[in-house]
C-alpha cells in the first residue's frame, strides 16, 4: 500500500536509500587546493611516490570478492586497486571541496 503523506516512513525509507549522505551533517571545505593535480595526471606518471593509507571496509558489502569479478570478467592480470581507492577517495573530498 503506497502513503502519500509527506514524512511517511516508505518516503523517508526511499529518500535514505536514494542519498544515504544527504543529511550528514559534514563541514564543507574551502576548496580543492590548487596545488594538488588532476588524479589523472598523477596516476599516468611512470614513477609515483606512494603512501600508505590502511583502512578495512564493510564485510557485507563484498568489496574484495566483487574487485575479483570485475577483474575476472574484463581479464585484468593487474587491478590496481591503490588506484581505484585513490580515485573514489579524490572525488568523494572534492566533491566536498576538500
Amino acid at each position: 500500500m503506497k502513503s502519500d503523506v509527506p514524512g511517511s516512513r516508505q518516503e523517508q525509507n526511499t529518500r535514505s536509500e536514494a542519498a544515504p549522505s544527504e543529511g550528514t551533517p559534514w563541514a564543507q571545505g574551502p576548496g580543492r587546493p590548487k596545488d594538488i593535480p588532476e588524479t589523472a595526471v598523477v596516476l599516468n606518471q611512470r614513477i609515483i611516490t606512494r603512501e600508505s593509507l590502511d583502512s578495512s571496509v564493510p564485510a557485507e558489502l563484498r568489496l574484495k570478492r566483487r574487485l575479483k569479478r570485475f577483474a575476472l570478467d574484463n581479464e585484468l592480470d593487474h587491478l590496481p586497486i591503490g588506484d581505484i581507492v585513490s580515485v573514489a577517495l579524490d572525488e568523494w573530498l572534492t566533491a566536498r571541496d576538500f
